[in-house]
C-alpha cells in the first residue's frame, strides 16, 4: 500500500510532483508519543523505497510548534512502572530511531521550522539535510530534558556534536537553555515562508543524479548511524537509574502538573 493510501493518525501525507510532504499533526505540541515516532519511522522508510519520491519535506501542521520532543508523560509512566526492558525499547529503539528518521532516509530531506523546536524536536530537525527557518515570528529552540534530569542517549549527543558548534551544543545539553529563533546560530536559510524555501531546495537537489547525494549523505552520517549496531548495556543501565530516581520522577511530575494548569 502506498504512503498516500494509508491511514495516518499523527501525520498528514501528500505528494506534489516528486516531493513528499510529511506534516506532523499531533496537538497540542507534536509531543513524540510512540505512535508519532513509529509513523515517522514508517513514512521515511517508505519514502526511501519509493522511486517516485525524489525528496521529502518535513514540517508541522501546528501553527506555533514544530515539536516539543519526547512525550514526557510517556517517559514518566514508564519510569513509575520501572520496567527496564520497556524503557530500553522506547528510548533506544522507538525514540532514537524516530527522532533521527530523516538521516536514515535515502532521499534528500528538508525541514521547515516555523514554531517552537524543543528537545527531541531539535534532534529531529538537525537530522535533516536542510533547514529552512521561518522569520514571520520568533520561536524557541533548545533542549529541556536536563531540567527534569533526563539524560540524552549517546546517539542524540553525537548528533548535536555533529551539527552544532561544540560550546553551543554542550550548553544546550547541560544548561537546558532556550534561545530565540532569531538568535539561533546555525547555518540555514531564513524566510517568512520556510515551506516554499524548503521546496525550492528540494527541487534543486532532486533534479540532480541521486546516487552521488546518497553516497555523500551516508558518509556524512556514518559515525552516527554506526551507533545503531552497538548494544551499550552500560548506557541503558545508567539511563534507567537516572529516570527512575526519586529526584527525576518528582521533577517530571512537577513539570507535568505545571503543563496541566
Amino acid at each position: 500500500m502506498s504512503l498516500l493510501q494509508q491511514h495516518w493518525k499523527t501525520l498528514s501525507i501528500s505528494l506534489t510532483d516528486t516531493i513528499l510532504t510529511i506534516s506532523m499533526n499531533r496537538p497540542k505540541a507534536n509531543a513524540m508519543s510512540p505512535e508519532l515516532l513509529n509513523e515517522l519511522i514508517h513514512a521515511f522508510n517508505q519514502a526511501s523505497n519509493d522511486n517516485k519520491i525524489k525528496g521529502v519535506l518535513l514540517r508541522s501542521n501546528l501553527s506555533s510548534t514544530f515539536s516539543a520532543g519526547a512525550d514526557l508523560s510517556t517517559v514518566y509512566n514508564l519510569s513509575i512502572a520501572r520496567q527496564r526492558a520497556v524503557i530500553d525499547n522506547f528510548v533506544f529503539e522507538t525514540l532514537s530511531r524516530g527522532m533521527t528518521a530523516p538521516l536514515h532516509c535515502s532521499k534528500p530531506v528538508a525541514c521547515s521550522l516555523d514554531g517552537h523546536t524543543i528537545a527531541g524536536g531539535l534532534i529531529l530537525a538537525l537530522s535533516c539535510d536542510y533547514i529552512a527557518m521561518g522569520t514571520r515570528k520568533p520561536f524557541r529552540i533548545g533542549i529541556t530534558g536536563p531540567i527534569v534530569g533526563i539524560p540524552y542517549p549517546l546517539k542524540a549527543v553525537k548528533l548535536v556534536q555533529h551539527q552544532l558548534e561544540p560550546q553551543l551544543g554542550y550548553r544546550f545539553l547541560v544548561d537546558a537553555n532556550l534561545v530565540s529563533s532569531n538568535d539561533f546560530p546555525i547555518r540555514c536559510e531564513r524566510s517568512e515562508t520556510p515551506d516554499d524555501l524548503a521546496r525550492k531546495w528540494l527541487k534543486m537537489i532532486s533534479e540532480r543524479p541521486l546516487k552521488g547525494f546518497q553516497i555523500t549523505k551516508q558518509k556524512w552520517w556514518s559515525d552516527v548511524i554506526e551507533l545503531d549496531s552497538k548494544d551499550n548495556e552500560k548506557e541503558k543501565q545508567e539511563y534507567f537509574e537516572a529516570v527512575t530516581s526519586d529526584e527525576c520522577m518528582q521533577a517530571m511530575k512537577k513539570a507535568l502538573n505545571k503543563d496541566t494548569k
